[in-house]
């Protein structure tokens, strides 16, 4: 009893009794929900989206944004596609490239907003626009198949049948959680979202401390389109379009305060399945796919407004 009423008592209930209904409603409406193989591409999916979620509640948590992580998802993939299809380069050489745009732009980002102090909206969404040209002029608006099967094992089932991307995705989560919640770069990380005046006076390196959280970011970012890539063992042009709206939503949902200083690893995970579940649930129930991109639009626009009135709350204001 000791142990339900302690885990009754995390913040992380909030999000996770949804995410249950979600899937108690989507079952009574379609049996077919809760069969294996629907479960297993459901966790698939939340997984890959998980990694983008994690590097939002890092960028969050600083108190900053970023909304190139859809198209840093699709170069890094289709980098990686190049390299060994055009370039003939061994499969971790590729999958270091693809990394590679993730440390490339997670640098470009934090110099432009906390070099040149360019609005991080406006500076990461013109690093969205430079991404996806550079996606189409590199690939031509051409998709990539035909990837060595070491590659393609990569998004395909490991120990139990249970895909590699779960195993990764649940790996970074576990490191994310320790480094936010133990580590002195975790607190301060904090402490920069919640005050970064505070936190200077504290000798913190304010600046530092957003990049390497951006750089976080965008490597997770490219991490999730590389193994997309395999999973889907297509590269194409327009891959991750959206995507980053998708990734805000689930880790604000889950929790994690856009406005900076609170963030919850668990929480931006089980936002990303609350996202995911109801796209799968949608296309259960044959919900046309327009109106399936208005549902969303309609849950990222209750998230920002739910996190903007719970911080409100906190600090007296009506």
């Amino acid at each position: 009893m000791k142990v339900i009423k302690k885990a009754m008592k995390m913040r992380e209930v909030g999000v996770l009794v949804p995410l249950l209904l979600l899937w108690i409603i989507t079952y009574f409406i379609n049996h077919a929900f809760f069969t294996s193989t629907n479960m297993i591409a459901l966790f698939r999916s939340v997984s890959i989206t998980a990694l983008g979620a994690i590097g939002a509640a890092f960028v969050f948590c600083g108190g900053m944004m970023d909304v190139s992580a859809g198209s840093v998802y699709g170069l890094a993939g289709m980098l990686a596609a190049i390299a060994m299809k055009d370039w003939g380069m061994p499969v971790a050489a590729a999958i270091l490239a693809g990394l590679l745009v993730g440390v490339a732009f997670g640098l470009v980002n934090s110099l432009i907003i906390n070099g040149f102090e360019v609005p991080a909206f406006i500076a990461t969404l013109g690093t969205q626009y430079i991404a996806r040209g550079i996606v189409n002029v590199i690939s031509e608006g051409r998709s990539y198949t035909g990837f060595p099967d070491g590659f393609n094992a990569i998004g395909g089932m490991g120990f139990f049948g249970i895909p590699w991307s779960i195993y990764i995705s649940l790996m970074v989560a576990v490191i994310a959680a320790y480094v936010l919640k133990y580590t002195v770069f975790g607190r301060s990380l904090m402490a920069v979202g919640g005050n970064p005046e505070t936190a200077r006076t504290c000798g913190i390196n304010v600046k530092l401390i957003r990049n390497a959280a951006y750089i976080i970011n965008a490597v997770l970012c490219a991490l999730a389109g590389i193994l997309s890539t395999a999973r889907l063992e297509t590269a194409q042009a327009a891959a991750g379009s959206g995507w980053e709206m998708t990734v805000i939503a689930a880790a604000i949902i889950g929790g994690v305060s856009m406005y900076g200083g609170s963030a919850t690893i668990l929480g931006a995970v089980i936002g990303v399945g609350i996202m995911e579940t109801l796209t799968v649930s949608m296309t259960m129930i044959k919900v046309n796919a327009y109106w399936q991109r208005v549902v969303i639009g309609i849950v990222i626009i209750l998230a920002v407004g739910m996190d903007t009135f719970k911080r409100k709350r906190m600090s007296g204001g009506k």
